[in-house]
């Protein structure tokens, strides 16, 4: 492992009865990069982002972080550890205040409940979320509102990898540039790692120093998001017929 290395997969292999979502895969992330991960439906991106962060535990390789074999260790573990993920559909507190919701990702390296809400408010703040908002209830604010509450929740357990699955998905071109501005926030001025699952291609290529391509659980190529747009076989495999 190199000494910048952050995040380490080595041929790490998943199945689903008859199904092989990942087969033999290796990746790395190295400290302070901000990586995209992308690849057609059933590539398996997030299925790495599930054996890396715990929820599922490979047949076969391993997830090894800041030197250590982390492979199916409890996701809460994994967490303390300092790996952090948001997901692919927005999972609010509906009934929670989005200070509260906030508040109990800073609860996991705290146990001051006054702690975890001041570092919760210089979160949102930080992203810029309206301070107006921070005592709505979640099932009264909008889908990008969900999308920043997620992203800071993630954020208050003071993560040095966080895992973004499709974190534009599903907004407006105007709202995935705010998303595209906070998350480079978030890599430059926190200094915190990023991979960024993602099949909005725009979002991908303005955001990432380097991008990670999956096909048929397997890395089809890895280089820089122009090396990737213009790679023969990732054009074949997802881009379509043109560069992008």
């Amino acid at each position: 492992m190199k000494s910048d290395t952050l995040l380490e997969v080595r041929k790490l292999s998943k199945r689903f009865g008859g199904i092989v979502a990942l087969n033999s895969v290796d990746v790395e992330i190295r400290e302070g990069e901000l990586v995209g991960i992308v690849g057609p439906n059933g590539a398996g991106k997030t299925t790495l982002i599930n054996c890396i962060t715990g929820i599922y535990k490979p047949e076969a390789g391993k997830v090894v972080f800041l030197g250590e074999d982390i492979t199916g260790k409890a996701p809460h573990e994994i967490a303390l550890r300092g790996i952090a993920r948001t997901w692919q559909k927005v999972r609010p507190f509906l009934n929670m205040s989005v200070i509260d919701a906030v508040t109990t990702g800073a609860l996991l390296k705290t146990n001051e409940p006054a702690k975890a809400r001041r570092e919760a408010m210089e979160i949102l703040e930080f992203i810029g979320f309206p301070r107006s908002k921070f005592e709505t209830l979640g099932k009264n604010i909008t889908l990008i509102e969900h999308k920043l509450v997620d992203l800071a929740r993630a954020l208050a357990t003071k993560p040095k990898l966080l895992l973004l699955d499709e974190v534009v998905a599903g907004l407006r071109p105007s709202e995935i540039d705010v998303i595209t501005e906070v998350v480079k926030k978030v890599n430059k001025e926190m200094k915190i790692t990023l991979g960024v699952v993602e099949h909005v291609m725009r979002f991908v290529m303005s955001v990432s120093d380097r991008v990670i391509v999956l096909h048929e659980g397997m890395l089809l190529a890895e280089g820089s998001p122009s090396e990737i747009a213009y790679n023969p076989s990732v054009i074949e495999a997802y881009l379509g017929t043109k560069p992008i």
